[in-house]
C-alpha cells in the first residue's frame, strides 16, 4: 500500500472538514500522478523527521488546487484519520532538506 510522510508543523493546513470526522491537509507539492497513486493509501504527519507521526490516515481524495508559488498545482488530500497513523516513524527520503518521504510502499 502507498503512504507519504509530509512535515506539517503544528497542523498547519489541517482542517476538519465533515461531520464523519473526515480533515483535509494541504497545499503539498506532489505530482498528479504521485497524488492518484495514494488514493485508499496512508499519510503521516510529522513535526519534524526525528518525531513520529502526531496525524495520520486514509487518504480518501486529493484534489488540485491552483497557487501563486513556483509549483503552480498543489494537491489537498481528503483523510479519514486512522489512531494506527499515529506515532510511526518517519520512512523515506530523510536528508535534511526533505519535507517529504516521497511516495513509499509498505
Amino acid at each position: 500500500m502507498p503512504s507519504i510522510h509530509f512535515i506539517c508543523r503544528d497542523r498547519l493546513n489541517l482542517h476538519r472538514v465533515s461531520d464523519d470526522g473526515e480533515y483535509e491537509s494541504g497545499n503539498w507539492g506532489v505530482t498528479a500522478a504521485d497524488a492518484e497513486k495514494l488514493i485508499g493509501g496512508m499519510i503521516y504527519l510529522h513535526n519534524t523527521k526525528s518525531e513520529r507521526s502526531y496525524f495520520g490516515g486514509r487518504i480518501k481524495m486529493a484534489r488540485p488546487v491552483v497557487t501563486d508559488d513556483a509549483r503552480s498545482v498543489r494537491f489537498v488530500f481528503r483523510i479519514e484519520p486512522l489512531q494506527e497513523a499515529r506515532e510511526v516513524r518517519w520512512t523515506g527520503a530523510d536528508h535534511g532538506m526533505a519535507w517529504t518521504s516521497g511516495v513509499v510502499e509498505d
